[in-house]
């Protein structure tokens, strides 16, 4: 009887044993798993500040500069605030089409909300200034939110889609974004991959709200 028990008690701690090895190979497991993704994100991390360098670390005469300047500035809220309100009295007056705005409101402002839940999720700080390199402009003084993603190109990936949607304008629109990505990257407000991930979005939720408009017939 009493062999009976050691050989039980015998067993229990084997198996404890076996039990305590499983869930430290479980935990180095896991502990492997979360290297390798943080692994992965700091080589996307590192690819991507050194794709930005090279158009941070740009100067352009000021002719050019002027012009990327323009790009850079085009979708902050206050200019597009004065274009969509030329747009609603264009309509307003010339067309008598006094509920336009709604449709680009529905838009501008789904997708404004959205920028600002993804830079709150992913918090990612913007670059530093690179005093060495010449600018006329110091855009990156005006920016105090997170950098990603980028705004701006959420904002002219919208504006291609409206304008494709609600100008028939089927092309012209989607020429701004690229400009748009490098002003602000130029500029040291944004990363590239900030700039993309904007503009993927961007153009992704305005293209779904405006196909649920239409299916809603508003």
């Amino acid at each position: 009887m009493s062999e009976d028990f050691s050989h039980q008690s015998t067993d229990t701690e084997t198996s404890l044993e076996t039990l305590d090895d499983l869930v430290k190979y479980n935990n180095c497991k896991n502990i492997k798993n979360k290297t390798k993704k943080i692994s992965l994100i700091k080589k996307l991390d590192l690819f991507d500040k050194n794709i930005s360098n090279h158009i941070h670390s740009l100067e352009l005469n000021a002719e050019f500069e002027y012009i990327v300047y323009i790009f850079a500035r085009l979708f902050n809220p206050d200019m597009i605030s004065i274009f969509y309100m030329f747009v609603f009295l264009y309509h307003a007056i010339i067309h008598k089409n006094y509920y336009f705005i709604i449709k680009p409101a529905i838009h501008i402002f789904s997708v404004l909300i959205l920028s600002d839940i993804l830079k709150a999720f992913f918090k990612r700080p913007r670059p530093e200034i690179n005093l060495n390199v010449k600018r006329l402009f110091n855009l990156r003084k005006k920016e105090k939110n997170f950098s990603m993603p980028s705004g701006d190109s959420i904002q002219a990936a919208n504006f291609a889609i409206i304008t494709m949607f609600y100008f028939k304008v089927s092309f012209l629109g989607f020429l701004v974004i690229p400009f748009v990505m490098f002003a602000r990257i130029f500029y040291f407000c944004h990363y590239f991959f900030d700039t993309l991930v904007g503009a993927l979005v961007g153009g992704g939720v305005s293209l779904a709200i405006a196909f649920l408009l239409r299916k809603l017939n508003f």
